[in-house]
């Protein structure tokens, strides 16, 4: 609603500063509306070799595609845990903490968390509150609560 300027689209300051860090840190990959560039990558996490989790390598039998996964859509983020693909984070705060501390170098990490050496994006704790808000504009309770859409 706010990006459409629509009624009800209206976000606080800590919001709207989220919003900001949010294009400037994370819209590289969740971009569009639907906040995804529906690419496959890898975001850096820890590899479990006892579970050979190959990502889209396992599509593709490509080199390239090995511990990549679908981005995501971040719509409804905030209702939608456990993150990543395989579930190990149960909030939003261990999703940023991740991406600003525990990004490791893995076979075909995508570039952007690899800036000369350093991993991942750094976030301050302030800046991770912040993106936290404005993820959480992004719970649609009009459409959750949609009886169109429910088996109930």
């Amino acid at each position: 609603k706010y990006r459409r300027n629509e009624a009800g689209g209206t976000l606080t300051q800590e919001e709207l500063d989220g919003y900001a860090l949010f294009n400037q840190k994370c819209a590289s990959c969740h971009a569009t509306d639907i906040f995804t560039d529906n690419s496959f990558r890898n975001n850096g996490l820890a590899i479990n070799p006892a579970v050979n989790d190959i990502g889209y390598f396992r599509v593709t039998e490509l080199e390239q595609d090995r511990y990549k996964f679908k981005v995501p859509s971040l719509r409804n983020i905030e209702i939608t845990a456990p993150y990543m693909h395989d579930g190990r984070f149960y909030t939003l705060e261990a999703v940023l903490n991740h991406y600003s501390n525990g990004v490791a170098n893995t076979q075909n990490l995508d570039a952007s968390l690899n800036n000369n050496g350093v991993l991942g994006i750094p976030l301050s704790s302030n800046e991770k509150t912040k993106i936290i808000a404005f993820l959480k504009t992004l719970t649609d309770n009009q459409f959750l609560t949609d009886k169109r859409f429910s088996e109930y």
